[in-house]
This record gives C-alpha cells, sequence and structure tokens, in this order.
C-alpha cells in the first residue's frame, strides 16, 4: 500500500509540475521528483524484479482495493471529523 501512495503522491507532483505558470516552480518540481526517485530507486528497482520474477496479480488487484477502500475510509472519517 505504501508503494500505491508513493506513486499517488508521484503522479500528483508531476500534475503539479506541469500546471504551476512559473519557471522557478516547475525547476523546484522537477529537482523535487528527481530527489524522490534518486531516494527510492532501489526500492522501485527490487519490487520491479520481484513482479517481474513472479507476477501475481491476484495479490496486485488486493493490494489496490485495500488501498482504494482505506482511502474512503479515512476520507470519510475525516469529513465526519470536520462536520461535528
Amino acid at each position: 500500500m505504501d508503494q500505491l501512495i508513493a506513486i499517488a503522491f508521484i503522479a500528483l507532483l508531476i500534475y503539479f509540475v506541469v500546471k504551476v505558470g512559473s519557471v522557478l516552480w516547475r525547476i523546484a518540481g522537477v529537482l523535487f521528483l528527481l530527489f524522490i526517485i534518486y531516494v527510492y530507486k532501489d526500492q522501485f528497482i527490487s519490487q520491479a524484479q520481484n513482479f517481474i520474477a513472479n507476477p501475481d496479480f491476484g495479490s496486485l488487484w488486493q493490494s489496490v482495493s485495500e488501498f482504494f477502500s482505506n482511502l474512503f475510509d479515512k476520507v470519510s472519517g475525516f469529513v465526519s471529523t470536520v462536520i461535528e
């Protein structure tokens, strides 16, 4: 699930870098994205090698569904806390 959160964060960062109008913010976003990729490259490579060596789409689907159900629970909990 941590991998899915990281992928979502990187996707949002890429979207932010593309949509921001200022050149300085784009450069800062690209540098931050490169830093994140550099820090987590070893984990990404090991996860990719494990998946290529032993592709388990059932487990992948289960992880994705658990991620979205947990995300929905957290968002609904946050909204109920804000409403109270």
